[in-house]
């Protein structure tokens, strides 16, 4: 996703506003901290204002008290996030034993543990990576934890659409306007998404087959009964999908969400 503030793919309405909120001036702040993290590199006052929407003079009222807190910093450019977010979303994970039990998993498995593999979950319609397993691959392919993606052109995010409820998957599908494309071989219509999630509920996992990176073949597996949709894949270059290989690791994507199921249950 190229920078910018205006970064919504799979256009979803927000049901939440500042006028139907509690304590408004907290929910502007939150769509400050919002607009940094979906903008590449510092921004600017102007773009944050545009971005949330809100008058300049509000918005730097925010940054400024936001600041006070560690939670953005001034840049030579603009405003980026602060590092205490750092320390915000360590605490989240390190409470998690979904996150504590996928990194013990992991190395227990003697396919998967070689490889990069990825733990997420479903966040209206991206992906939000929560974890990663590093391996032994001699170049990095992973995203960073914390990373959003479409979840149309990841396995991660294909897993888990095909995992939810017809009416939920229904009602997402139904708000998409243009389906992201990051390479020619990304799906064009929803018709031929809904093919391929048909393939997913099938075959049991699903398959980024360069729709997200040419060159780089993901494989992915729901986590199954997690209350909130997450899902495990491994990434690998394309060179190395065998016939045998896809077979082991797949297998044991599935043996790690059974694993990781009873951790997914709050």
């Amino acid at each position: 996703m190229a920078g910018g503030l205006s970064m919504t793919i799979l256009e979803q309405p927000r049901e939440a506003t500042a006028g139907s909120a509690p304590a408004p001036a907290a929910f502007r702040a939150i769509q400050v901290l919002d607009a940094l993290a979906a903008h590449h590199g510092p921004a600017t006052l102007s773009e944050i204002a545009a971005a949330i929407p809100l008058p300049k003079s509000s918005t730097s009222n925010l940054l400024v008290t936001l600041e006070l807190t560690g939670m953005v910093r001034r840049a030579a450019t603009g405003w980026s996030l602060g590092y205490k977010a750092i320390e915000y979303g360590q605490a989240v994970l390190g409470s998690t034993d979904l996150v504590a039990e996928f990194r013990m998993a992991v190395n227990t498995l003697p396919t998967l543990r070689r490889d990069t593999v990825l733990l997420a979950a479903l966040d209206g319609s991206e992906v939000l990576y929560l974890a990663r397993h590093d391996g032994q691959q001699p170049i990095r392919l992973a995203s960073d934890i914390g990373r959003r993606m479409p979840a149309v052109v990841t396995s991660l995010g294909k897993a888990m659409l095909a995992a939810l409820p017809a009416a939920r998957l229904d009602d997402m599908l139904a708000g998409i306007g243009t389906l992201p494309r990051p390479t020619k071989r990304s799906h064009r219509t929803i018709a031929e998404l809904r093919r391929d999630l048909d393939r997913v509920r099938e075959h049991g996992y699903a398959v980024d087959d360069e729709q997200n990176t040419i060159g780089v073949t993901c494989l992915g597996v729901a986590i199954p009964g997690a209350v909130r949709p997450s899902a495990v894949s491994t990434t690998l270059l394309s060179q190395r999908v065998t016939p045998e290989v896809r077979a082991q690791l797949v297998a044991e994507l599935q043996i790690l969400a059974s694993r990781l199921a009873p951790f997914a249950v709050d």
